[in-house]
């Protein structure tokens, strides 16, 4: 790769190579992209695509047992409690989340626990932290006795390995 100049308007100073801007302003064009994108999906447009995303996703993708028990009434009570308990504070890191950056989780996974709609059993997490527990539970479920060790897990061992940077 050859170098090249940064594209900042009126900057020309030089690129390390694989990167469009300087360092100077190498981080300035990533806020400037990540307050676009925030922008984008405040937009109706976005809103709706998402919406059909979503529908889709659960017509085609979802397992259906699955798709019935987030749809049902009891299940939607139960996580407004969760979420009004929690106070829209992420589980494992105790950040604060915006009304659309969360997802109540369950500890013990739905398929494995005795009572999905023990909210004992759930908490809030940012989507992040939810897909990284997401990743973490199927590598353990491919294990053998995964099964039996996810139903142990507990919320502390949770909270640790989330947080730590390699899981």
């Amino acid at each position: 790769m050859r170098t090249h100049e940064c594209w900042y308007r009126g900057c020309h100073r030089l690129c390390e190579p694989g990167h469009d801007y300087c360092s100077k302003h190498e981080q300035e064009h990533k806020q400037a992209e990540l307050q676009r994108l925030h922008e984008y999906h405040q937009t109706d447009q976005y809103k709706q695509y998402h919406k059909q995303w979503q529908r889709e996703y659960n017509h085609n993708e979802r397992d259906q047992v699955a798709n019935a028990f987030y749809h049902s009434t009891q299940w939607t009570k139960v996580r407004d409690y969760v979420k009004r308990r929690d106070l829209m504070i992420d589980g494992s890191t105790g950040q604060a989340l915006s009304d659309h950056d969360y997802i109540v989780d369950h500890i013990v996974p739905r398929r494995y626990c005795d009572n999905p709609l023990d909210a004992d059993n759930l908490w809030l997490l940012s989507r992040r932290q939810h897909n990284r527990k997401t990743k973490i539970e199927q590598s353990i479920e491919g294990k053998p006795d995964g099964v039996n060790k996810l139903r142990h897990i507990s919320r502390l061992t949770w909270k640790r390995w989330l947080n730590e940077s390699k899981p």
